[in-house]
């Protein structure tokens, strides 16, 4: 297990993103009618057809390109407007937490990942959760998958550290 597990990527599954994009484009649907239909200026119209678009546009092409990826590089975590890139030597754990406490209703994940870097700032490692993953064993077992890339991949003679469980990115 480790290196030749290689390389591993976590998207979001379409079992989920399916529904809130469709939830999206029939949001989008009921504004535009209402705008178009009531009595705004035509370049109150325009402009709101434009934002309303441009933000559906934005989410659509963001969503399915997300993802956390690995490979004997390293480490990459893909967001909407930004990506990560953490180099093996770069990275001091790879830790499973749970989520206590959220509200029931909300359907957050209940174990989610990080990489902590040497400087003790955690980086989430985006959809290696348990939600697009079908257990949070599944999740420690990506996560042992990940520990064990690492070990075999990062300098030899960089020794992992303490890395404090406050920190955030």
């Amino acid at each position: 297990m480790g290196e030749q597990e290689l390389p591993r990527e976590y998207r979001a599954t379409w079992g989920r993103v399916g529904p809130v994009l469709l939830v999206l484009g029939l949001k989008t649907a009921l504004m535009l009618f209402i705008t178009w239909v009531e009595d705004f200026p035509l370049w109150v119209k325009q402009l709101a057809t434009a934002a309303v678009l441009l933000l559906d546009i934005v989410v659509v092409a963001c969503v399915p390109r997300s993802g956390t990826f690995v490979d004997r590089a390293g480490i990459r975590v893909r967001g909407f407007f930004r990506l990560r890139r953490l180099a093996w030597s770069e990275i001091e754990d790879i830790r499973v937490q749970s989520m206590r406490g959220s509200a029931p209703d909300d359907d957050p994940p209940t174990v989610i990942a990080y990489a902590y870097r040497s400087t003790g700032r955690r980086v989430l490692l985006v959809h290696l959760n348990d939600q697009h993953l079908e257990s949070p064993l599944h999740v420690e077992r990506e996560v042992e998958v990940l520990r064990a890339a690492w070990a075999e991949l990062r300098d030899p003679s960089a020794a992992p550290h303490a890395v404090p469980h406050a920190s955030s990115s």
